[in-house]
């Protein structure tokens, strides 16, 4: 008998076998990442990687937040023949549930043994009714389900399904440079990119140059830290460049050129990582705000084409998504600038930024860049 580590994944199971093949490799290789130090052994069925360990649960945690992972189990492995099962189960049970608790008994098979599921279900559950005193069956709203699944020659006995990120593992779907303040919005729209299998470099425009980062960066920062344990953070000295923008009087202007000017960073960050898009944490009511039409000037900067996952949610449809970190409250907006009430004139913009030297400004601040793992931070 001994403790597994059941990870299921979905939507990649889906793919054809060549793609597939690969996805898996990602996901063992995320999962050996995460499992770094640990002491485990580590198998793998179609649908299914079984992890051995003497920390079940902890590893079972940890699992839980890398994407692609749909949901882990920690699980009793024993041969799956009736006596080891019963044997098994029956302490499973024992631990698990009280007098006054009903409970189910639920079993699957994959490959040829010499009784049926439903056996099993009669044959465990006749032995925890005659030994756990007080107890009932309950199929339709149990308290605990005991879950039996037969692989083979093995048997994997457990109680908990604990729900993952889901999504596709890391790197199966590129590398991406997010801004990133450490708003709510920043944080949901690098937590989307890394679900769907995107490696994420965050970027922060660092408005004071100062050398100790505030905890509104730092903290969410770490939460993301859990679902990408490489994940780096881009700190990039920006006090110069606003001190220049304070002197733009025209309306809106100053707010779009910062945001340019940040994207602009973005874009020469991606060049340098391998990155194939910038993403922005902008939800409806920030691009109605901004006013739509004027996205294409400020996008216009960038080579690389610009994502923003919350584009189609309020601020209350982004709290209502599902997230595995908790988001940070909504924070005020980094930029000090009032967004345009007009449309802008690129030209216009094209023509302020050469006189600001808004370039050079940029390329000096990416020279001075900071480039923190985040999860190295003491």
């Amino acid at each position: 008998m001994s403790k597994t580590v059941i990870v299921r994944y979905g939507e990649l199971a889906l793919k054809s076998d060549p793609v597939r093949r690969r996805f898996e490799r990602c996901l063992v290789s995320a999962i050996k990442l995460a499992l770094d130090g640990s002491t485990y052994s580590l198998g793998r069925e179609r649908g299914r990687i079984f992890v051995e360990t003497r920390s079940p649960k902890r590893v079972g945690e940890r699992l839980s937040v890398i994407p692609g992972v749909v949901s882990v189990s920690v699980a009793t492995r024993v041969p799956a023949n009736m006596d080891e099962i019963r044997t098994s189960a029956l302490g499973v049970a024992k631990k698990v549930l009280a007098p006054g608790m009903s409970f189910a008994v639920r079993t699957s098979r994959i490959g040829k043994h010499d009784f049926r599921s439903k056996d099993v279900n009669v044959e465990v559950g006749s032995d925890i009714l005659s030994n756990i005193k007080g107890v009932h069956v309950d199929l339709s709203s149990p308290d605990r389900k005991i879950f039996i699944k037969l692989r083979g020659r093995d048997a994997y006995l457990f109680t908990e399904v604990v729900r993952g990120v889901g999504g596709l593992p890391l790197g199966t779907q590129g590398k991406v440079v997010a801004l990133f303040s450490g708003n709510r919005n920043d944080v949901a729209a690098a937590y989307l990119m890394t679900k769907r299998g995107s490696v994420v470099f965050l970027i922060y425009p660092d408005p004071r140059n100062a050398d100790k980062l505030p905890k509104v960066l730092t903290t969410p920062a770490r939460k993301l830290g859990t679902l990408n344990p490489r994940l780096k953070l881009w700190v990039l000295p920006f006090k110069e460049v606003l001190d220049v923008l304070k002197k733009t009087t025209l309306d809106g202007y100053a707010y779009c050129i910062y945001k340019r000017s940040v994207l602009k960073a973005a874009d020469a960050v991606a060049g340098r990582v391998g990155g194939e898009a910038i993403v922005t944490g902008d939800d409806a009511k920030q691009i109605a705000t901004q006013k739509l039409v004027n996205l294409s000037v400020m996008d216009e900067v960038c080579e690389a084409p610009v994502l923003r996952p919350l584009a189609g949610f309020g601020g209350v449809e982004t709290e209502g998504l599902e997230f595995r970190v908790k988001l940070p409250p909504k924070a005020k907006e980094i930029c000090p600038f009032p967004p345009p009430k007009d449309v802008i004139n690129l030209e216009k913009i094209h023509e302020l930024e050469e006189d600001m030297k808004v370039g050079d400004l940029v390329r000096g601040a990416l020279q001075k860049a900071r480039i923190i793992r985040v999860n190295k931070w003491t």
